[in-house]
């Protein structure tokens, strides 16, 4: 039997040019019907899945998913699934923590041993050796597609990427979540493992402005994922051994959105119009103290990451249970 604690969660979370080909795999037996039940599971057991911990998800514009696993990244279309790994292209790494899409379908794949890029099916590596990256381990991505540019989040400072330029921005605390907002501004969770205080961060016309969540009330708070929400505002989800909440930005000040009561381990979120999905150690959607707890069939672990499709489902990333689809009846 596998057992969790929210411990445990912390700590995994605080974790050249190539011309090789992509060789996809076939995929297994896996579940793919023409119209989509409530709830869909994709494990190692039943599709070409790599490895049951799904560290991110991303959804591209032509409803790709792309699955970043603790061993390897595998990309659904339809119900053909490609799998990429150290063996089959350049990556540097099959532990990978971050995964982001281009409009043009280019692919930037965070790792814990450097980042790559895969573009018109051929693999760029870039690292510290080669590149202005200013550490290997890369902890998330966010692709801003109105303005262009990516930023990538590494242990120690963020880089931005437009037009092919490559810039460092100075930013030396513990990097957990990055979204941008439409006009452009990067919004940023962050935490000071020195200090042990964690931070919301804006940085827009080359300035940041911080707000600290212990001075908000939220004492040792990790913001562990930020979103936009359909207002242009962004909203957060904060975990921790004591803090569990949602808080959403109001223009000047931040307001925390009703939270289910029994909703814990708070991790990962998609926003869907106003409805805010949040998922941990428990899955609901935010908004109601009476709203009921979701479970996932099959499985109970943890969500680590969750997308939603351009069908409006939800694909949940687990611990150890793969990847779970919800579609919620109307």
């Amino acid at each position: 039997m596998k057992h969790f604690t929210l411990f445990s969660l912390v700590v995994l979370i605080c974790f050249s040019s190539s011309c090789k080909k992509d060789q996809p795999q076939s995929p297994a037996p896996a579940p793919t019907p023409t119209t989509y039940p409530e709830w869909v599971t994709y494990s190692t057991t039943n599709s070409a899945l790599p490895n049951d911990q799904v560290n991110a998800i991303t959804v591209s514009k032509d409803n790709v998913k792309w699955v970043a696993t603790a061993g390897g990244l595998a990309s659904l279309t339809g119900d053909q699934w490609n799998i990429y790994n150290k063996v089959n292209t350049a990556l540097p790494s099959d532990m990978i923590q971050a995964v982001a899409v281009e409009n043009d379908g280019s692919v930037w794949v965070g790792t814990d041993n450097g980042l790559a890029r895969l573009h018109n099916k051929q693999w760029s590596v870039y690292t510290m050796s080669n590149s202005i990256l200013p550490n290997n381990n890369i902890k998330c991505i966010t692709h801003d597609a109105a303005h262009n540019t990516t930023w990538i989040a590494t242990d120690d400072g963020i880089v931005k990427v437009s037009d092919g330029k490559w810039d460092n921005i100075e930013e030396y605390n513990v990097k957990l979540s990055l979204t941008t907002d439409r006009d452009g501004a990067l919004w940023a969770g962050v935490f000071n493992d020195f200090a042990f205080i964690a931070m919301i961060k804006k940085y827009a016309n080359g300035r940041w402005t911080t707000y600290r969540l212990d001075q908000m009330g939220y004492t040792s708070a990790i913001p562990y994922d930020i979103e936009i929400g359909r207002d242009n505002n962004p909203v957060a989800v904060l975990g921790g051994t004591v803090v569990k909440a949602a808080i959403k930005f109001n223009g000047t000040s931040w307001d925390e959105l009703t939270r289910p009561e029994q909703a814990r381990g708070l991790r990962t979120m998609v926003v869907n119009d106003d409805a805010v999905w949040v998922g941990g150690a428990t899955f609901s959607r935010f908004g109601d103290k009476k709203a009921p707890l979701i479970s996932l069939p099959g499985t109970d672990s943890p969500i680590l990451s969750m997308a939603l499709d351009n069908n409006g489902r939800k694909w949940l990333g687990t611990y150890y249970g793969g990847v779970v689809v919800y579609n919620p009846k109307m």
